[in-house]
C-alpha cells in the first residue's frame, strides 16, 4: 500500500507529486544532467493531527530545508523534498526518529489486520462463503430457480442479486488478501527496525 521509507533519487527526472486517492507518482524531467535532483523522504503518521499541529509539523520540516510534496493531516504517508542542494539529505536526525515512521506503520498495519480478519471470520461464521464454492460462480447466487429463468425475468433477477453475490464472495477474498498483505508489511518493517537498531550498536 505505502512505499518503503527509503530515499527516492532520480538521475534524469525529479519527483513532483502523488495523485490523490490512488498511488500514482508524477515526475518532471530535468533540463540537463547537472540540474539539481532533490532527495525525497517519506514520513508516516497513523493518527489525525489538528490543522494547527499539522501546520507546525510542516513548518518544522520547511525550516530544515524540506518542502511538503504530498500529505494530509489525517495521517498516512507524508512526502517531503529537498528545497535546494544545501538542504540535508535526511529528514531524520537520529536512528530513533528514523525508525519512528516504521513503528507507526506497524501499528497502523496491525490495526487493519485485526479489522480485516475479524470481517473474514464473520463472513465464515455467517455462512456467506464456502471454500468449495469459490470457483463455482453459480453458487454465489442464492435466488431460488435463478438459472432456470428465461429472458428479462432472468436478467432482472441476475442483475439485482449480483452486488450481493460480490459482497458475499469477492469482498470476502479482499479481506483475506489485504489482511495477509498488512501482516507481511508489518513483519518487513519490524525486521528493518530491528536490523537498523542492531547495526547501530
Amino acid at each position: 500500500m505505502i512505499p518503503d521509507f527509503y530515499v527516492l533519487v532520480f538521475l534524469f527526472c525529479h519527483f513532483s507529486k502523488v495523485a490523490n486517492l490512488i498511488i500514482k507518482f508524477a515526475f518532471e524531467k530535468l533540463n540537463s544532467e547537472t540540474d539539481f535532483s532533490p532527495y525525497t523522504r517519506i514520513d508516516f503518521h497513523d493518527e489525525n493531527m489538528s490543522t494547527s499541529k499539522y501546520l507546525d509539523y510542516v513548518t518544522m520540516f520547511s525550516d530544515s530545508g524540506w518542502k511538503l510534496v504530498y500529505g494530509s493531516r489525517h495521517g498516512g504517508a507524508q512526502y517531503f523534498q529537498q528545497k535546494n542542494a544545501q538542504s540535508p539529505r535526511d529528514i531524520f536526525s537520529d536512528l530513533e526518529s528514523k525508525n519512528l515512521p516504521r513503528k507507526r506503520f506497524i501499528n497502523f498495519a496491525l490495526t487493519y489486520v485485526i479489522l480485516l480478519f475479524t470481517d473474514f471470520f464473520v463472513f465464515i461464521q455467517a455462512g456467506y462463503f464456502n471454500w468449495n464454492n469459490l470457483f463455482n460462480l453459480r453458487s454465489w447466487y442464492l435466488t431460488p430457480g435463478l438459472w432456470n429463468m428465461k429472458g428479462n425475468v432472468f436478467w432482472r433477477a441476475f442483475l439485482f442479486e449480483t452486488p450481493f453475490a460480490l459482497l458475499r464472495s469477492v469482498f470476502f477474498l479482499f479481506f483475506l488478501i489485504m489482511g495477509i498483505y498488512y501482516i507481511l508489511k508489518a513483519i518487513v518493517n519490524g525486521n528493518d527496525v530491528r536490523e537498523s537498531t542492531i547495526n547501530d550498536k
